[in-house]
């Protein structure tokens, strides 16, 4: 394998491999270990989905990530967080109506949501 330094810091550093390097069966214990592992082995299958177990908000899900990270993202933890911990009755009575108008006002005014590619 050769190596050239891509910058004069020694930062970072590029490695270029011939395709027969590339082929070759990989020499390292641990990497072949990990290789001849199952996957259902190697996978954290823990993922609960936007609720929790104990009914509370998964922020970190994927499914809403996005949302909270936006510039709108204290006003939608608000509105969800409302909305997880209201009665359905009270929900459909307004309850956390001012919340989400918040959150939608927010989205309006900040065009997060708006699409780059129109």
């Amino acid at each position: 394998m050769s190596e050239s330094t891509s910058s004069s810091s020694d930062k970072d550093k590029v490695f270029f491999i011939t395709n027969d390097e590339f082929r070759t069966e990989i020499q390292t214990e641990y990497a072949r270990e990990i290789g001849d592992k199952d996957p259902e082995s190697l996978y954290d299958h823990y993922n609960p989905g936007p609720t929790l177990p104990n009914g509370g908000v998964n922020f970190e899900c994927h499914c809403v990530s996005h949302l909270v990270a936006s510039p709108c993202g204290h006003e939608f933890r608000e509105a969800i967080t409302c909305q997880k911990t209201t009665k359905e009755e009270d929900l459909e009575n307004g309850a956390c109506a001012d919340e989400f108008m918040k959150f939608m006002e927010c989205v309006i005014r900040t065009d997060c949501f708006r699409s780059k590619y129109f």
